[in-house]
């Protein structure tokens, strides 16, 4: 083969390659990385229930009234948090504690307040969470004579809780936590006295479905 023609043949192959290529079909493009979409989520919301054992308690006229009987019931909570860091969410909680008492009334308590959950390590599940803000009342038993009115009020609510969440990296995750909620209602004046420092514990124990 001459010169020529060897020539002719390189520019014609030449001219092919950039055909074929172009006539090749587009590679489709990769799939969303699941796992980096829920990295990159920064809302996150709880939804559960508790058993729940709540008594009311006061700090000098309890001794010779008696502190409230304990009360089991159940109880929900929820919140709204807010990714600040790998190992900070902050946000809201509401807690609703419906109970009824020996008497056949219905005492009901509700907790809002803003909340902090910490996670010492990212990649595992432990958590720690604290909140602060208003506790609500209304017909809360702290008397264990049974010869005082139970108290409608409100005052400083606070709570700490420790738990675990399952499948933290997907869209829908579980947490099992245990928690305990406080509610300082302050002084209350009955006919017969002053009740001073009347305090609301409320111990739980509980499931929740964390969305993200």
């Amino acid at each position: 083969m001459t010169a020529p023609r060897v020539l002719v043949l390189v520019i014609a192959l030449a001219g092919l390659a950039p055909a074929s290529a172009a006539a090749q079909p587009a590679a489709p493009p990769a799939a969303p990385d699941a796992t980096a979409a829920t990295d990159q989520a920064k809302w996150s919301v709880v939804l559960g229930g508790t058993a729940t054992t709540l008594r009311g308690d006061c700090q000098e006229d309890c001794p010779a009234h008696g502190t409230g009987a304990y009360l089991h019931t159940g109880s929900v909570i929820g919140m709204a948090l807010y990714r600040v860091s790998a190992q900070i969410d902050a946000g809201a909680e509401l807690s609703w504690v419906p109970a009824t008492l020996a008497t056949g009334d219905h005492a009901r308590s509700t907790f809002v307040m803003g909340a902090a959950l910490y996670q010492p390590w990212p990649a595992r599940g432990l958590f720690l969470k604290a909140a602060v803000g208003m506790a609500f009342v209304r017909n809360f038993p702290y008397d264990g004579s049974g010869t005082l009115p139970p108290a409608t009020s409100k005052g400083l609510g606070f709570s700490y809780a420790a738990g675990w969440t399952f499948r933290q990296q997907a869209r829908v995750g579980l947490q099992i936590f245990a928690a305990h909620h406080v509610a300082a209602l302050g002084d209350f004046q009955t006919s017969q006295a002053t009740i001073n420092d009347v305090i609301g514990n409320y111990w739980s124990v509980g499931a929740a479905i964390v969305i993200r």
